[in-house]
């Protein structure tokens, strides 16, 4: 029995299409299946079945999965036990991440991991919207809401809260609101509602706040910008209103709302110990920052 077959059978079994496995496995996908064919005659039996949706595990396929990732698993940690970890670690790690996650959390802590793993690079891509983990678009993503479809390994990272904020002039002009009614005279700051990116942002309905007039972004940067310059209220994240001092929290009591945020990872890459190192390091720096969640 070849390991490099067990190696390329395992690249095809996390992901199951058989032109994607090839293309990143650096082979045509003729080789491949050859390859799998080879490794099922050495082993006497089936390990996929084919169907319109690709390839499929068999149970002893399944069963041969296990026993390959328990044995990689080794060979990584006897790795990093034998070398120098901090001289090995090197390449990109691509994270995907809210606008607000990213420019608010990730953003000012990166220069520390740099300073941690100086060969290491992040690229973070930091937008109203996230890539694709299954279509291996980036290695890790921050998501509002935990996946459930594809080979990802996924954790709850942290949970975090929003209020309604409005500026410190406006409380002092106005008085600070004691309902909803009460902030008929200003203008709602808020998301574009038909190009919200993901519905855990859609809080409107929820605040009761939609009968408010409006000012809409799809950047909650944007959002920050004009509730910091007085243009009316609005929700936003405490990691982000905590940079505005301006910005007071109103109707605390009313409305108070919690959101999660999810770690996603694809298996093909979740051995990786660039991306291991990564993970460890981000779970740090939230855990360490628990307080501005």
């Amino acid at each position: 029995m070849n390991w490099d077959d067990l190696r390329l059978f395992l690249g095809l079994a996390r992901n199951g299409k058989i032109s994607i496995a090839a293309r990143n496995l650096h082979l045509d996908a003729t080789t491949l299946i050859r390859r799998v064919k080879r490794l099922e005659t050495a082993l006497n039996c089936n390990l996929f079945e084919l169907s319109n949706k690709g390839y499929l595990l068999t149970d002893h396929g399944k069963r041969l999965v296990h026993y390959i990732e328990h044995a990689e698993r080794h060979i990584l940690e006897a790795k990093n036990d034998l070398t120098d970890e901090r001289q090995e670690l090197s390449g990109t790690v691509r994270v995907s991440a809210s606008e607000g996650f990213g420019s608010w959390v990730l953003a000012p802590a990166l220069a520390e991991f740099k300073q941690r793993y100086p060969a290491i690079c992040v690229e973070l891509v930091a937008n109203s919207g996230f890539l694709n983990i299954n279509k291996r678009e980036a290695d890790i993503a921050i998501l509002l809401e935990k996946p459930t479809k594809g080979l990802l390994y996924t954790k709850r990272l942290t949970d975090y809260r929003l209020n309604l904020y409005m500026h410190e002039d406006l409380v002092a002009e106005h008085g600070a609101p004691s309902s909803i009614e009460q902030l008929s005279p200003f203008n709602l700051v808020s998301y574009v509602p038909d190009l919200i990116y993901a519905p855990q942002l859609n809080f409107i309905e929820e605040s009761l706040l939609s009968p408010l007039h409006a000012l809409k972004s799809t950047s909650i940067n944007a959002q920050f910008q004009m509730l910091r310059n007085k243009a009316g209220v609005g929700i936003l994240p405490h990691f982000i209103a905590k940079n505005a001092h301006e910005l007071q929290p109103v109707l605390q009591d009313k409305i108070n709302i919690t959101r999660t945020f999810w770690l996603a990872t694809h298996r093909d890459v979740r051995h990786l110990a660039r991306v291991n190192v990564f993970l460890d390091w981000l779970n740090d720096t939230v855990q360490k920052h628990a307080d501005i969640f």
